[in-house]
């Protein structure tokens, strides 16, 4: 017959399996830099354009957990994906939760579908943490992207003068080159 010390291991180690199912380590690293590994160019012939998905995304996938703090246009296996950064809420082998910042969640979902390919925990940025200022939908609308040109392929919240603002890089898709903005 087990032990109490026995049995209450086992709970900790099943609790912890159970924890990680879905943990980062699927999750590709992203390229060094925006458009690392683009085919040729930066409009994958299905996509959802950020200022289309971006509002009702949060509610409606399990891609994200709280505010989306960023996005990027990757290409992985072959394929376009959007690399999504939102915040997250932890919870502790209880179910309580723990409030913790820095913890956030990081998905791959299809360009097209939006359908989650992988997705895991990751540690947020001190400029992601900081949830005041523009949602990623404002900035979205605010950046100029429309259809067939320019395209959104990364909006990253950075630290400028000591606060957070969002860093868009905007891909014209005819040329297929990169121009930086920053959006408060």
């Amino acid at each position: 017959m087990p032990t109490p010390l026995r049995l209450r291991a086992s709970a900790l180690v099943l609790a912890g399996a159970l924890a990680c199912v879905g943990c980062s380590g699927s999750i590709p690293g992203p390229p060094k830099a925006v458009g690392d590994g683009f085919p040729g160019t930066c409009l994958p012939s299905e996509v959802s354009w950020p200022s289309d998905f971006l509002e009702a995304l949060p509610g409606e996938s399990e891609a994200i957990g709280g505010s989306i703090v960023g996005l990027r246009l990757e290409w992985v296996d072959s394929d376009f994906v959007w690399r999504l950064r939102s915040a997250d809420t932890r919870e502790d082998m209880f179910g309580e939760r723990v409030d913790d910042p820095s913890f956030g969640r990081e998905s791959l979902v299809d360009v097209g579908t939006l359908e989650v390919i992988a997705t895991g925990e990751t540690e947020l940025t001190e400029a992601e943490q900081q949830m005041n200022g523009s949602s990623a939908y404002s900035v979205a609308q605010l950046s100029g992207e429309e259809y067939p040109s320019p395209l959104i392929v990364e909006m990253a919240r950075v630290m400028k003068d000591g606060s957070p603002t969002w860093q868009l890089t905007m891909c014209d898709t005819a040329t297929n080159e990169l121009t930086v903005t920053t959006v408060n």
